[in-house]
């Protein structure tokens, strides 16, 4: 039996434990410990990328940085390209396979998915003028797409290896790399970029460069994390059968490709770069919502893939439905004050002329709102071993996605792109849900989950006015938006208490860490 990995051991998550000791609260405690630690590196991350994107956003045309925007988005679309669906492969099969055969793995899934690095990227590059004219009818986008179209393997190998990273259950390497090596080479080159006075193409350097930096520093990372192993023959033996689970997450990922940023390449089809770069912000914007299910997510598919390795998916449910909740709650609470000052917090932090885009803020919020809450299924479907199903779930949102934005984007501008966006997240979170409700006859959304919704319905009607009372600056703004969260969790905690699988985590923590709780001891005694 290969040995399972059990975060909740271990300080760093990195020590393994028998399958006897990874008991249902050790997988809560283990996803949500890995779920802290990506979280702080998620707001470290934002915060950083937040200024970086601001400095372009405020230093170029709208129009140039709306051209900027489409070269991330190609780097986007060529990577998932180029990386197979290898990075969800190593995920799944790394917590599967024995010590011996990880290094090997490894180092053949980096050789298998090099060659279709070049093949996506080369013909970029050569053709990025006639792709730039002829498609896009926009010559100055060439240059972004050149830039980008270079940097597609090392976007690639740097996928490649946070999956092997996932799949070893290190959330801080993740962390390092992802949301503070990353972020803070962009910010400097940016501000190089800044200073120097540099165009497009200085400021396209300054995304592209940190992919590969990044991509070096995680392949030595990983490398770190592997174990020793010369099980060369029987690597080769499971690369097949990955491949094979991998390559639908291709199509998976071309599908997030589309219903995540095909909305970039109509606008500027349909539209002009400068309709993109408004979008781009308000889409930016309303991924701060986003980074509670991607940090709540990062360890859930191993953690998931372990139990269900077991024999115990309900289990993986139950875990997941834990999460579902904790999301909600934090979902909610950010919610409420972004939509209230969507156009404000637009206008403050960019310039005045994105404040238009507050419609198309206020709609992609809700999607993301919904996107996280329902996805907390999708963990379940990949532990299962569904991929297939899981690429007909994306598969299907894209092309819901599609479909709407050609319908909606000629009539309704940014706002049909946002509108299109939040109905294939809708379509995107309820297939899992009814999929694992069909395979496991239990689901991670229950009256727990539903009820901090109802809670926050009084409080929003009482902040609605309220909020029209406020002075616009940012102060203001984020001074009201924190009383309305700490109001709202006051108000879960009174009305609805802690959870057994609250105070689980709790005093876990206390009794790991030996944090005193003080006051807040009588308060998890009194409402749990």
């Amino acid at each position: 039996m290969t040995e399972k990995a059990s975060p909740s051991d271990d300080p760093d998550g990195d020590d393994t434990a028998d399958d006897s000791e990874f008991t249902q609260d050790d997988a809560v405690r283990g996803v949500l410990k890995g779920a802290g630690v990506v979280y702080a590196g998620l707001v470290l991350n934002m915060g950083i990328a937040f200024v970086a994107q601001r400095f372009a956003a405020v230093h170029l045309s709208i129009g140039g940085f709306g051209s900027l925007l489409s070269g991330t988005a190609l780097l986007d679309v060529g990577a998932v390209l180029a990386g197979l669906g290898l990075s969800s492969g190593l995920v799944r099969y790394l917590p599967r396979v024995d010590d011996e055969q990880k290094k090997p793995l490894v180092k053949y899934t980096f050789l298998f998915s090099l060659p279709f690095s070049l093949v996506v990227a080369v013909p970029t590059v050569v053709f990025a003028d006639l792709i730039a004219a002829e498609i896009f009818n926009d010559p100055e986008i060439a240059v972004s797409l050149r830039i980008f179209g270079a940097t597609i393997p090392f976007a690639a190998l740097l996928n490649l290896a946070i999956g092997g990273i996932r799949g070893q259950m290190v959330s801080r390497f993740r962390v390092y790399i992802k949301d503070i090596l990353h972020p803070s080479v962009r910010f400097g080159l940016i501000m190089v970029a800044v200073v120097v006075g540099a165009g497009q193409a200085g400021f396209a350097a300054g995304y592209a460069i940190p992919y590969i930096v990044g991509a070096i520093v995680a392949v030595v990372l990983l490398w770190t994390v592997l174990p020793s192993g010369k099980g060369l023959q029987s690597g080769r033996n499971v690369l097949p059968e990955m491949v094979r689970y991998s390559l639908p997450f291709t199509v998976t990922g071309l599908a997030s490709f589309v219903y995540r940023s095909i909305d970039i390449f109509l606008i500027l089809y349909l539209l002009d770069s400068r309709a993109v770069g408004m979008y781009g912000v308000a889409y930016a914007f309303a991924q701060l919502i986003g980074m509670f299910s991607t940090a709540f997510s990062y360890l859930s598919t191993p953690v998931s893939s372990q139990l269900e390795n077991e024999g115990r998916v309900r289990e993986a449910v139950a875990v997941q439905e834990t999460m579902a909740r904790w999301i909600i709650i934090a979902t909610t609470a950010a919610l409420v004050p972004m939509v209230l000052f969507a156009s404000d917090l637009l206008g403050l932090i960019y310039r005045p002329a994105y404040s238009t885009a507050g419609l198309a803020l206020i709609i992609l919020i809700f999607g993301f709102a919904v996107k996280n809450v329902l996805q907390t299924h999708g963990p379940i479907i990949e532990a299962l071993g569904k991929s297939k199903l899981s690429a007909l779930n994306t598969g299907s949102a894209a092309v819901v996605n599609l479909l709407v934005n050609l319908a909606l984007i000629p009539r309704y501008g940014i706002e049909g792109a946002a509108f299109a966006t939040t109905v294939s997240f809708v379509v995107l979170g309820a297939l899992p849900t009814v999929e694992v409700w069909y395979y496991t006859r239990s689901t991670a959304i229950s009256r727990h989950v539903i009820a901090p919704v109802i809670v926050a319905v009084p409080l929003t009607l009482i902040a609605i006015p309220v909020s029209q009372t406020i002075p616009r600056s940012l102060l203001w703004i984020f001074g009201g938006s924190a009383v309305f969260a700490l109001a709202y969790t006051v108000a879960v905690v009174v009305v609805l208490g802690f959870t057994q699988e609250d105070v689980m985590v709790v005093r876990s923590v206390e009794d790991k860490y030996g944090i005193p709780l003080g006051p807040f001891d009588t308060v998890l005694r009194r409402f749990s």
